[in-house]
């Protein structure tokens, strides 16, 4: 009988162990998810690099595209061209901010 007892402790010692020690089931599942979380960045920066690299691809090839960047980035035009700047403007609860 107490030996029996005596098993049923180490059982639960090792089942204590195996959800909560420091390669336990709890840790394993910490661990899973920041790999997700890692995997689902890592999708969105491929997707990023595929559009960078889609637009390089533009520049290099369509010599209207670069020039179409060039007039937004850098609001510069042709000597034929008027150039207009529109600023947005900003809602008046954040002039209101602005001016305390």
């Amino acid at each position: 009988m107490k030996l029996n007892i005596t098993f049923i402790i180490i059982i639960f010692i090792l089942i204590g162990f195996l959800i909560f020690g420091h390669n336990g089931i709890l840790k394993y599942q910490e661990l899973a998810k920041i790999k997700s979380g890692y995997e689902d960045k890592i999708t969105q920066i491929d997707e990023k690099v595929a559009e960078l690299n889609r637009e390089l691809e533009l520049v290099r090839k369509d010599r209207e595209y670069l020039e179409m960047l060039i007039k937004k980035e850098l609001n510069m035009k042709k000597s034929d061209e008027d150039l207009y700047i529109i600023e947005k403007k900003k809602p008046a609860a954040e002039d209101q901010k602005t001016d305390k």
